[in-house]
């Protein structure tokens, strides 16, 4: 009888398999603990991106139209109330930032270059020892953005706190895990390598029996497992080992044969697949090619789009001044012919020059407050307030109604004058218009001869619904579905950008939380847009 601890096949045995055992839990630890960190940091990332995205939002029109004092008051206030943000900068383009803390800001005009590298045009976050702060903190970079348009970036500095106190939780864990791992493992592996190293010893013993030519000796375990079969083959092995010997020398010269043979078919189907490889290769990288082509003519295409769009809101909102304009300037041109004339005729004095004079002031003046409204009218709200729908819709229509009345489209008013929302008029208006547009392009496109836009808001339960309908002969159920995707227009090549449905869809529907639709009826398209009102009536 032996001693299993003393026999080296049982050591060996035993050796491999804990420390192979131990060394995968190791190895699958280690993975599932770095997964783990990451889907920590990744949580840190998923909440420092919903507030940049909160911040930005809020604080785009102070960007917009450079209201320093309402991002510093806005984000001072900000960072005080949320315990995890220890530090806040706002980087703009032209190299200026405003470093907010819990208690204080500053005006910087350079920081942390470790923080400039971090200003590209995708999110990036990582954990460093800020500056400062001067302590480590989960720092997160956001690119701010308004209709493609980059006006710096938002820096957001994270306490580390309860990121530490998750990584020291898990380690602890980690720990007792292998720890009770090990000892199992222990255990699993002294029984294994004694129940397949105590057979293979015997075999061992058989063994050095045969090779001293013994061939009367006959291998004694009975087992009815492969190690059974393997005894029994080595007893018919030993039995079967002159014939063997004989025939060995035979099948040697056969097997020398087809190792040449093989090697021949080897060699041909390596020279094949290196053929196959190269082929590939070759393919790959056409293929590269190909998609970085493809991406940039598409970025291109985008850039054209959305400068065709700007160009086309210039030009509809010049044509709007220049309709509201043609008759002042007509009347200031006959003011001037008149005057010109009575000075041929002698009969040119005080009084008649005066009031001349007076009535050419009124007419610039009114010139003068059309540009006034154009711009009031394209200026952005820095807040929700509370409106009048009417207010709103009656402001799109004066600004469009020379457009209207210079291609004589005839309108059709029937509106509620006391129906109150909450949100940004201004933008409002602005989408209202982008309707009223795509009706009028409608008209003239399709040669209307009798073009009519009808126009009605009405109080339906708790909603406002404005209700534009033309009669321009409707739009296909297919391509209707699909007018308020970006990029898409019915227009002809040039003449439309599709952008302003969608932007109108986005006005109403996300920052407004109404609803805009639109559905063929006769003899033209109607669009619907659908607003919460105001609960409490407003005096």
């Amino acid at each position: 009888m032996f001693s299993l601890r003393s026999n080296k096949l049982f050591i060996k045995v035993f050796r491999l398999l804990f420390i192979g055992i131990v060394l995968i839990s190791v190895t699958f630890g280690f993975i599932g603990v770095t997964l783990q960190k990451q889907s920590i940091l990744e949580l840190l990332h998923s909440g420092a991106k919903s507030l940049a995205q909160s911040i930005t939002f809020v604080s785009s029109d102070a960007l917009i139209i450079d209201d320093n004092s309402y991002l510093i008051e806005f984000n001072s206030e900000y960072i005080r109330k949320n315990e995890k943000i220890k530090n806040v900068i706002i980087a703009k383009n032209d190299n200026t930032y405003f470093n907010i803390k819990k208690n204080s800001w500053s005006y910087e005009q350079t920081i942390p270059s470790e923080l400039k590298q971090m200003q590209t045009k995708e999110e990036s976050y990582k954990i460093l020892y800020s500056d400062v702060l001067k302590e480590e903190v989960f720092h997160y970079t956001y690119p701010i953005y308004f209709s493609g348009i980059s006006w710096g970036w938002l820096h957001l500095s994270f306490d580390l706190k309860e990121y530490n106190e998750r990584i020291s939780s898990m380690y602890l864990q980690f720990f007792y895990l292998v720890l009770s791992l090990t000892v199992l493992f222990f255990i699993i592996a002294y029984y294994i390598a004694k129940v397949f190293s105590t057979p293979i010893i015997e075999l061992n013993k058989t063994v050095s029996s045969v090779t001293s030519d013994n061939l009367d000796v006959r291998v004694d375990t009975l087992r009815d497992d492969e190690i059974g079969e393997l005894s029994h083959a080595f007893n018919n092995m030993i039995s079967q080992l002159s014939i063997s010997q004989r025939r060995l020398k035979d099948s040697h010269e056969d097997l020398e044969k087809r190792v040449h043979e093989r090697t021949a078919e080897i060699k041909l189907v390596n020279k094949s697949l290196e053929e196959k490889s190269q082929e590939l290769s070759e393919l790959n990288k056409t293929l590269d090619s190909k998609v970085k082509l493809e991406i940039e003519k598409r970025r291109k295409q985008e850039e054209m789009l959305l400068q065709q769009s700007r160009l086309a809101a210039m030009g509809e909102m010049v044509g709007n001044i220049a309709h509201q304009w043609r008759q002042p300037l007509n009347a200031l041109s006959i003011i001037i012919q008149n005057i010109a004339l009575s000075y041929q005729m002698g009969k040119l004095n005080e009084n008649f020059m005066q009031k001349s004079v007076d009535e050419s002031i009124d007419l610039t003046t009114m010139m003068s407050k059309t540009i006034d409204d154009f711009r009031h009218f394209f200026m952005p709200n820095k807040k929700k307030e509370d409106f009048l729908l009417s207010k709103s819709l009656n402001s799109s229509l004066e600004l469009i109604g020379s457009t209207f009345k210079n291609y004589n489209i005839e309108v059709h008013k029937s509106i509620d004058e006391n129906l109150f929302v909450t949100g940004f008029p201004n933008e409002f208006a602005q989408a209202l218009l982008n309707v009223l547009s795509n009706a009028k392009d409608a008209l003239l496109e399709n040669k209307i001869k009798m073009p009519e836009v009808h126009v009605a808001l009405k109080k339906e339960g708790n909603k406002g619904k404005i209700y534009i309908r033309d009669n321009a002969g409707g739009i296909d159920e297919n391509i209707l579905k699909k007018v308020f995707e970006p990029y898409f227009t019915t227009k002809e090549q040039g003449k439309g950008t599709g952008i302003g449905l969608y932007m109108s869809k986005i006005i109403i529907e996300q920052n407004m939380k109404g609803k805009i639709y639109a559905k063929n009826v006769e003899n033209g398209v109607e669009f619907i847009i659908e607003m919460p009102l105001k609960t409490e009536e407003i005096k």
